[in-house]
């Protein structure tokens, strides 16, 4: 593993970069593993991740920096993706990633959206191919696609009726096994997550959760003042995108329906007592898809924080858990992105979708920053 660790960091700090594909690659990459996607397949030492994967991880971490002066790539060239991300932007056909995220997460899509997401994933599926998976690990002198190849899909017929479709009918990158558990066990440090430095500068920065009239915010972990890297995580435009799942909740208390808190089990009673919280911490997962946003009084939600649910407050909140999602999946206007969003970031190609399974693997991804990533685990 020291080899293999060596060799990344070589990547990082030695190889040539004329943009920042490398790095967004490879932060994709252990994003995807950290977040234990369902479509990561192992055959024998080699580990394979459809590349519209990847392509939708680049949609996030560019989205924002499009249009801005920072560069991206040398010698004042646009990126590849820019003109697309433009389009999707202008007018506001999408207000921000998050928007777009909701409508091109669907199993299906309307006719006015179709061509236009798998005409978006295939674009960046084409750069992502032949700009960074093609040139990164240079640095071994082993030619093109040394530390990722491809495999191309064969399947003839492509429905494509929806982002699944997209995934299943996408190209692969391939790599060796050994990287993957490095990425596994290490990622939260190369990607820098977990870096001393951002945590020494999160300790302080970080704010105490503030209420403004009848809105609590839940709290979050800021990494100091830096546009830049507030662009790069989302931090500023998440809080804001909790909204649909907040006002589900507000209206329940407003007309007499208990609603009550996912970790303490506790009745919120009033409006300015409630928060979203995000249960596996959007600072660690970058995920704001409905199943992570649960109902939580404002206190107890200050007190967990950015930590980790431990499993045995996981099993105590069993119940709970499964009810909220249950109210998302009979509520008409959430039950179609509720769903479509679990399948894509828990269950994969599993043709079992109930809830218990999705329990499951949510209770194996907190587990997995716990016992592998070391983070501190909480328990109310």
């Amino acid at each position: 593993m020291e080899e293999k660790l060596l060799i990344i960091q070589k990547i990082i700090q030695q190889e040539s970069k004329t943009s920042t594909y490398k790095f967004a690659l490879l932060r994709a990459v252990i994003d995807l593993i950290s977040a234990q996607s369902p479509f990561i397949e192992t055959e024998g030492k080699v580990v394979k991740i459809p590349v519209a994967l990847i392509s939708d991880k680049w949609l996030f971490y560019y989205w924002d920096l499009i249009g801005t002066s920072y560069t991206q790539i040398n010698g004042g060239r646009k990126l590849a993706c820019e003109e697309r991300i433009l389009f999707l932007k202008s007018g506001n056909k999408f207000r921000n990633y998050w928007d777009f995220n909701k409508s091109i997460h669907q199993t299906s899509y309307s006719s006015a959206n179709k061509e236009l997401f798998c005409s978006t994933i295939k674009e960046l599926n084409n750069t992502i191919i032949k700009n960074p998976a093609r040139y990164l690990g240079s640095s071994s002198k082993k030619g093109e696609y040394s530390f990722f190849q491809i495999e191309k899909n064969e399947i003839k017929k492509k429905n494509e009726e929806g982002f699944l479709d997209l995934i299943k009918n996408s190209p692969k990158i391939c790599f060796d096994l050994a990287y993957y558990n490095v990425f596994r066990s290490f990622g939260g440090l190369i990607s820098g997550s977990n870096s001393i430095i951002l945590h020494w500068i999160a300790f302080m920065n970080k704010k105490i959760s503030s209420q403004e009239g009848s809105i609590v915010r839940e709290p979050t972990t800021r990494y100091g003042n830096d546009q830049l890297l507030s662009i790069m995580i989302q931090e500023q435009v998440v809080e804001r995108e909790v909204k649909e799942i907040r006002d589900f909740w507000v209206n329940r208390i407003r007309i007499g329906i208990p609603v009550f808190c996912a970790w303490s089990g506790k009745q919120i009673k009033e409006v300015s007592n409630l928060a979203i919280d995000h249960a596996i911490p959007f600072s660690v997962l970058f995920n704001n898809d409905y199943w992570n946003l649960l109902p939580c009084h404002s206190k107890v939600n200050g007190n967990k924080s950015d930590k980790i649910l431990s499993p045995k407050q996981i099993q105590l909140a069993k119940e709970r858990i499964l009810d909220i999602w249950n109210s998302y999946r009979n509520e008409p206007k959430l039950s179609q992105t509720f769903e479509a969003q679990y399948q894509i970031s828990l269950l994969g190609n599993s043709l079992e979708s109930n809830i218990t399974i999705l329990f499951d693997k949510f209770t194996s991804v907190n587990r997995f920053f716990i016992e592998v990533r070391g983070m501190e685990s909480w328990k109310s």
